[in-house]
């Protein structure tokens, strides 16, 4: 089995358009989406349209469930809540409908398990150490799982429990890594529609169960089409400023 994996496309059009049209290009079986559909940028519609079809697993992330519940949104900053409070008007009837039944996790037979935070909260992250270890802790209940994906922090992370039961952040180096079989993962693909890493380009990765691998990617896409779909919505110059910065 291949998944391609990809989350945070925050109606980021430009990027999902060019990631999917290499995912086309990869052979893989599905396509795993880790949450983060709407917010921060201009098209939410045209990217629920894209991510409909038999082959994508689609979970929901805090800026979906906070279009759904706009008190969830209160405790976001005043750039994120008023892209929101635009992304809630502008989405369509059906596509709400759409959001709404959104699972928060997903499993794949009793190995792999995906979430956009954590297995237990859409809104914590998995940034520092103590929390890559608690999440191990939930992940040992579960005697076969070996692999956590994960998004949220919209950059790049592959943390490791190895058979000693020593926890940390591997740092990547190459492209590709190949995985051990006995140790444990929490694996972050990086950012669609709004990167964090410093690298403009949008963010997947691929993930191949035969090989036990995980290969982290990129594409370019037209961060200037983004861009102006932002500042003619009226949204934040600030969200088109950091598209070209990957911040």
């Amino acid at each position: 089995m291949r998944l391609a994996i990809i989350s945070d496309i925050h109606s980021n059009l430009e990027a999902l358009e060019s990631v999917l049209a290499q995912i086309r290009q990869e052979s893989v079986d599905a396509v795993l989406n880790l949450g983060d559909l709407v917010g921060y940028n201009a098209s939410p519609n045209e990217c629920l349209e894209l991510l409909l079809g038999q082959n994508f697993f689609n979970l929901a992330g805090n800026h979906d469930l906070a279009l759904l519940e706009p008190e969830r949104a209160e405790s976001f900053n005043i750039i994120a809540h008023q892209a929101l409070a635009w992304s809630r008007e502008q989405i369509r009837p059906g596509f709400r409908k759409f959001l709404e039944a959104l699972p928060l996790t997903q499993e794949f037979g009793d190995r792999f398990l995906a979430c956009h935070g954590t297995p237990t909260s859409a809104d914590t992250y998995i940034a520092y150490h103590f929390q890559g270890k608690r999440v191990f802790k939930h992940m040992a209940k579960q005697t076969n799982l070996k692999v956590c994906f994960f998004g949220h922090t919209h950059r790049r992370a592959l943390w490791y429990r190895d058979i000693r039961g020593t926890v940390g952040s591997r740092e990547i180096t190459r492209p590709k890594v190949d995985l051990s079989r006995e140790g444990h993962y929490l694996i972050n693909p990086g950012s669609v529609g709004q990167p964090r890493d410093g690298n403009p380009e949008a963010a997947y990765a691929i993930f191949d169960l035969e090989e036990f691998s995980i290969h982290f990617k990129s594409v370019p896409y037209d961060v200037a089409g983004a861009q102006r779909r932002i500042l003619e919505a009226g949204l934040s110059p600030f969200l088109a400023e950091r598209l070209a910065q990957g911040k």
